[in-house]
């Protein structure tokens, strides 16, 4: 009994240590696998010469339930020809792959240069635009603002035809009375598909004419006269009344190039500050001696 037990428990030590040395052996096995192979991207859905697309560089693709295969197909047929073109460029002989070579170093260096002056530039850019900057510079560029079409101040409301009270829009949108004003807003925010009335801001009177179906009119003649009018068209009441006009050809006023004057002299600091970055790296590195000349 005592030699039987013995027998027992050497079997049961031996096979701990055989599962043991097996499990460390697949487990090693495992390890090595998968450092010894690429990252497994899923199955090749396409492959020109040694290079494949995998299914991991569909993935980011972007598309609707119902186009799906289009989507996947056209991506699939570009990658394709776009591949089938490098391999045949790659083994020409003609090609200066040294040259090749060269422009890509060369727009590397650039694309460094070009984050790092962005970077610095938005970090030290003042944007903040004083109302006498923006006054001087109109005031000194003048020839600048000249006018190519009218701009207007004008009321419109673009209204359906069963509205209710609709007299009431055809007796005040000509603006007669202090009162008519409020009685046009009033209506416009509970019946109009669309109003515009700013009687502060210019606008071009051509982004009038994509809001409204004005046909067979003499732009001129109609501007001048500061025309009112009010007709109905597919299924819409449309009024119209020119408050103020500019004459093309003339000076655009300030405060319909506020926003435009104020990017120029962005534009302008913008430039001026990239200038002094760029010489102020120079220096630095010519006075810490990092620059060696012949």
């Amino acid at each position: 009994m005592v030699f039987l037990c013995l027998n027992l428990s050497f079997l049961v030590l031996c096979l701990m240590k055989f599962l043991a040395t097996y499990i460390f052996l697949i487990a090693s096995l495992g390890f090595l696998t998968t450092c010894g192979s690429e990252e497994y991207k899923g199955e090749v859905i396409a492959q020109v010469g040694e290079t494949a697309l995998f299914e991991d560089d569909i993935r980011g693709l972007s598309w609707n339930a119902g186009d799906s295969a289009r989507v996947v197909g056209k991506y699939i047929e570009e990658w394709v020809a776009q591949e089938a073109l490098l391999q045949a460029a790659e083994k020409d002989e003609n090609i200066n792959a040294a040259e090749i070579d060269h422009k890509v170093e060369d727009f590397r260096s650039d694309l460094y240069i070009h984050q790092l002056l962005k970077h610095r530039v938005e970090t030290a850019l003042d944007t903040v635009v004083a109302e006498n900057e923006i006054q001087a510079y109109y005031e000194e560029h003048k020839a600048d603002f000249q006018l190519n079409d009218y701009l207007v101040k004008v009321l419109y409301l673009k209204v359906p035809l069963d509205a209710p009270e609709v007299d009431k829009v055809a007796a005040t949108y000509k603006l007669q009375r202090e009162s008519d004003q409020e009685t046009v807003e009033t209506f416009a925010k509970m019946y109009a598909s669309n109003f515009y009335y700013d009687v502060d801001n210019w606008i071009y009177f051509d982004d009038i004419l994509k809001e409204i179906p004005l046909h067979d009119i003499n732009k001129d003649r109609f501007i001048l006269k500061r025309s009112k009018i009010r007709f109905e068209e597919n299924g819409f009441y449309y009024f119209l009344n020119i408050i103020d006009y500019k004459l093309k050809n003339s000076i655009s006023p300030l405060n319909f190039e506020r926003n435009n004057i104020k990017t120029r002299i962005l534009n302008m600091r913008m430039k001026d500050l990239r200038e002094k970055i760029e010489n102020e790296i120079i220096q630095s590195a010519y006075d810490n001696g990092e620059v060696q000349l012949p």
